[in-house]
Order: C-alpha cells, then structure tokens, then sequence
C-alpha cells in the first residue's frame, strides 16, 4: 500500500501543533484517526516515529526527518495544484479567431459548437473578415488562430489544410444564362461580376484560375464590390447579375431552384480551407484545441 498524501499532510501537522489532538485539530479530524493512520505509517515504513509519554505524543528523529521530506512533498504536490489551476484559467480565457466569410458562416458554428460541450471552453472572440486581412490579423498577434479560403498558403505562417471548397458561378433563374448547358472560361472573364472587396478568398481564386487560363489582364472589373456574401446572393436572387460564390453558401437556393448552377468550362474552381497561425507563438491550449476539431471534421 503506498503512502497517501493525506497521512503526510498528518505527520506534518504533529511535528507542527507538536501533539495529535492539534494535528486533528488542525485537519478537521478525530484524533483517533490521525492516531490510527500514524500508527499504520509506523507498521509499514518499519520505524518508530513518535515518542509517546505521559506528556502526550512527539516526533522520534527519524519521525522529524520523515516529517520534512514529508513537507518537501506536500509543497510539490501544492505546486502541482497551483500550475493546474493556472493551465484551466489559461484555458478558460479568450481564444481570438479570424476567420474567412465563408469558413465563419458555414464550418466555424460547428466546431465552435463541438468545442463548446468542454466544461473548460475558452471564450471565443470572434472576428469576421475577408482572408487577407486575418492574415494580416495573425501576423500582428491580433488572433490567436486564423481560417483563410486562398488558393495558396500564406507567406510566413504556419497552414493546415481543414476542408476544401468549390467556387460556383450562379444567376437567378431568368438570366440568359441559366438556359445554358455550359458557358466558357472567357465568357466568365469579360463579363462583370458581382463581387467581394480585394483580399476576399473567393474573387482571388477565381480571378487567379481565370488569368492562369486566358493570361493576365483577361478579368473585367466587378460590376460593383459588396461587403458581404450574402448581400452579392440577394442581389443575384434578385436578377441582379452574375456571381460566382462558394457553393456552400448557395447550395440550398441551387436544390431549391431560387438560383441556377453555371457549368464553366474549364477545371472546377476547388480550392483549400485552410487553418493559419504564427509559428513564432506558442499556439494557445483552446486555439490548439479547435484546429484540432476542424481538422478532424
């Protein structure tokens, strides 16, 4: 049977309060109990700790020396306490992320709702934005953990590819080119667009696949520049013009018939998801923790 913590904490108390009725006392316990956990300490170690008289009950020599390699034990195990609660409060603090419109909207509401059910989940502080700028964002220490949807990986950070996803060209049903079986690369490239700002993930890749095919220079300016992906799907619902989008965040108006799927021809526009972060820190435990999840899902 190995020696408990709690019966060192009780040899420590008698060498302390200097009798059992202190040490009890002291530990909220009977004296009996401490009496009888002593005595066993006595039997199994083989040595007589405590001196016994009609004064009451004191260390022998070898029960002091045992008594403070007892104390030297009792303040590493309250270390040990200490550094864990400090690993739960670090755990329990904000975990700043920024991620990419489309990863935001569609994938991050589930890991963040997997990450949730630990009784120990940081706070998430979410951000937003389009994947330029949460690169620029984890450069600057500004987020522990970032989602970006470019074709490449970033300059300078550490990546991890956690899904992948299809940019698709849409049109409401009664544009032109929802009667169409196929329209061309070219046909794409010359016509404006209903787009993103620079930096969103999504314009960058289908204006990267459209100049490796047709050559630099070949892509019309963007019949106007939105914010938001969901304010370019209302105005294409709307008959608005033509966008090309990520195709999760359309697939339920394609199965619903709200918009119409264009078949470009050419490779399909797939591109990664990708989890980025500063490898000149050290990623924090919740951080850590929900790349682990996106990279599992």
């Amino acid at each position: 049977m190995r020696t408990s913590l709690e019966e060192l904490r009780m040899l420590v108390a008698v060498e302390h309060h200097g009798s059992l009725t202190g040490a009890a006392q002291a530990l909220g316990v009977s004296q009996q109990a401490v009496s009888q956990r002593m005595r066993a300490l006595e039997r199994r170690w083989g040595l007589v700790l405590f001196a016994r008289s009609a004064r009451g009950t004191g260390l022998t020599d070898h029960g002091a020396l045992i008594a403070g390699w007892a104390a030297a034990v009792l303040a590493q195990a309250d270390g040990l306490e200490s550094s864990v609660a400090a690993l739960r409060a670090d755990a329990t603090a904000h975990v700043r992320i920024a991620a990419s419109l489309t990863v935001a909207e569609h994938l991050l509401p589930g890991w963040l709702v997997a990450y949730g059910r630990d009784p120990d989940a940081a706070q998430v502080e979410l951000t937003a934005i389009n994947s330029a700028v949460v690169e620029e964002r984890v450069r600057a220490g500004l987020d522990d953990l970032g989602f970006v949807e470019t074709p490449d990986p970033p300059d300078g950070l550490a990546a991890l590819v956690v899904a992948r996803d299809e940019v698709v060209v849409v049109v409401a049903p009664g544009h032109p080119w929802a009667r169409r079986t196929s329209v061309s690369a070219a046909e794409v490239a010359r016509t404006p667009l209903l787009s993103r700002e620079p930096g969103s993930g999504t314009r960058l890749t289908l204006e990267s696949a459209l100049a490796a095919m047709l050559g630099p220079g070949s892509v019309a300016a963007p019949a106007a520049e939105l914010s938001t992906t969901a304010a370019i799907r209302a105005t294409v619902l709307a008959g608005g013009g033509v966008a090309a989008l990520s195709e999760r965040a359309v697939r339920d108006d394609v199965a619903a018939g709200r918009l119409v799927r264009v078949r470009v021809d050419g490779p399909a526009l797939v591109r990664p998801l990708a989890a980025v972060w500063d490898p000149r820190r050290r990623l924090a435990p919740a951080a850590a923790r929900i790349l682990e999840i996106a990279a599992a899902v």
